[in-house]
């Protein structure tokens, strides 16, 4: 794949908020990160995604996957958390083609500072 320009990078996160999130909230602020990231991969010369995937679980029993396969589509999500929770494990995973790793990964870092001042994670 690499001779293919392939970039992939995967992020592991434990999210521990000070307050119960809802899971509306959660996957609300996901979907628009997961969005922000296809605007930007589109914005900056990205050719193809392979896919970005996001996949939460609170405690092991609940999870959620939102998927990314096509850059013109909305994101899919599968599953189903908790009603409210105040701790997430989630990992991300994205394989895009004709873009930078440094770029995309400041890019996924960015989104994750966002993340964690919208929901004030300790």
């Amino acid at each position: 794949m690499s001779e293919n320009n392939s970039i992939i990078l995967t992020k592991n996160l434990v999210l521990t908020f000070q307050k119960p999130v809802s899971n509306e909230d959660f996957v609300n602020k996901i979907r628009e990160f997961a969005n922000n990231v296809i605007l930007y991969l589109k914005n900056n010369g990205c050719d193809h995604v392979g896919h970005i995937k996001f996949i939460s679980t609170t405690n092991g029993e609940d999870y959620l996957q939102l998927s990314v396969l096509d850059m013109e589509e909305k994101p899919k999500i599968n599953g189903i958390l908790k009603k409210t929770f105040e701790k997430i494990k989630l990992t991300l995973n994205v394989i895009v083609f004709g873009i930078k790793k440094e770029d995309i990964n400041q890019k996924i870092t960015e989104e994750i500072e966002s993340l964690e001042k919208y929901f004030n994670v300790t």
